[in-house]
């Protein structure tokens, strides 16, 4: 049988204090009130055990973290920065394909939409904390040719300034309603851009 080693009071008051700090103000230290039979100094092996068992405890009535409610506002704006980063390599890999003024053209507006993405990705962060950046996630574009590119990316500027100057009128946040007009006016100046592309480059 193994010998029982009796802790001194100091021991005890240690573990008093350990008590006290993971259980609060719960009445029951062992310490304090030993268990019959074990008056006066308890072992360091059964002071151990019972401090273990209080944590254990403490983590076990732990409530669990609730996950965030979703926010309309916020998952509109993780929308709008993936929108952004598609546009900005969509206009990239159309001004590769371009040629002479065209692919300058197609390339300042590409650096529009980087902007437009890390503005939004700011406005996010500012929101939630969360910095959100999913260029991992972006596909390659398909292109089959510059005439139907144009097309599309006209469409999708003309979409994303609608949904900019809706989503100024319920932002939700006092500092969204005037980005949202700056970029719905940045839209308006692709799609003009985009339209004179379409007429300079002929049938």
């Amino acid at each position: 049988m193994e010998e029982m080693t009796l802790c001194s009071p100091e021991h005890q008051e240690v573990f008093r204090r350990v008590w006290a700090r993971v259980m609060g103000d719960q009445e029951g230290c062992p310490a304090a009130n030993p268990p019959e039979g074990m008056e006066g100094d308890l072992s360091c092996r059964k002071l151990a055990e019972l401090a273990q068992a209080a944590q254990d405890a403490a983590q076990n009535s732990a409530p669990a973290p609730q996950p965030e409610p979703s926010n309309p506002c916020t998952a509109r704006l993780r929308r709008q920065i993936l929108e952004a980063l598609e546009g900005w390599q969509f206009y990239r890999y159309l001004a590769r394909r371009a040629r002479g003024g065209a692919g300058r053209i197609l390339s300042a507006m590409a650096a529009d939409q980087h902007q437009q993405a890390r503005r939004l990705a700011a406005a996010y962060f500012l929101l939630t904390g969360v910095r959100y950046w999913p260029t991992g996630t972006l596909a390659v574009p398909t292109i089959s040719s510059m005439w139907g590119a144009l097309r599309r990316r006209y469409q999708a500027e003309e979409a994303a300034g609608q949904a900019f100057v809706s989503a100024a009128q319920d932002a939700g946040d006092p500092a969204l309603p005037q980005l949202y007009q700056q970029l719905a006016q940045n839209c308006q100046e692709h799609c003009r851009q985009l339209r004179t592309l379409l007429e300079q480059s002929g049938p």
